[in-house]
């Protein structure tokens, strides 16, 4: 049982290191000029054990969007799990999507395009991220910390739409530290769900 346990384990840090190594290359490279053979031997694996896990680039960006939504799946049940306003909980995972995105920005915003076409792999990663901030909305509502007679998709397409804004609007990131992005999405968040918050009397 130990020895299979070790056996998963390596299993698992594989496809991360190869996971890495593939948003670095589409990163630095472009998806395009990316080969196979590059993110085997960042990866420092063979190719055998490359396609073992993924059998093409198409795969590696799924692996990559997965990974992110797997990451924000475990942040909501570790350490947000706690945090007692619903509302703080839908901005802190926004602000997570945002901020990861932000390291390979031009990876994500290919992603983000190809996750918004329903005829493309990808559509499956948008719906479950869709998923993920609508449960949250919900939970806000539940909460009266954003209006019940509001529809939750709706309130859940102004979050995604100000998610797609940092992703194809914000410009030279890298003129500034991610201070200044994570005020500014804060400002554009409260701006953004302002119709959706409820009227305070007095």
């Amino acid at each position: 049982m130990e020895k299979q346990g070790r056996r998963e384990r390596n299993k698992i840090r594989c496809r991360q290191r190869i996971l890495r190594a593939s948003r670095q290359l589409f990163s630095a490279k472009g998806y395009e000029e990316t080969t196979m053979d590059d993110v085997a031997e960042r990866s420092e694996v063979s190719k055998a054990t490359l396609y073992n896990y993924f059998p093409g680039k198409d795969s590696l960006l799924m692996g990559i969007a997965e990974a992110e939504l797997e990451q924000i799946r475990e942040m909501i049940e570790g350490e947000l799990a706690e945090e007692p306003s619903a509302l703080e909980r839908l901005r802190r995972v926004l602000e997570a999507f945002v901020l990861d995105s932000m390291c390979y920005i031009s990876l994500s915003r290919k992603i983000s395009y190809l996750n918004s076409c329903e005829d493309s792999g990808m559509f499956a990663t948008r719906l479950e991220m869709v998923r993920i901030l609508r449960g949250l909305v919900c939970q806000a509502q539940d909460a009266g910390e954003l209006r019940r007679d509001m529809d939750a998709d709706d309130i859940t397409e102004l979050v995604m739409g100000l998610y797609l804004i940092t992703q194809f609007q914000w410009v030279h990131l890298e003129r500034h530290p991610v201070s200044y992005w994570t005020e500014r999405l804060d400002r554009a968040f409260l701006r953004v769900l302002a119709c959706a918050l409820p009227e305070r009397n007095g």
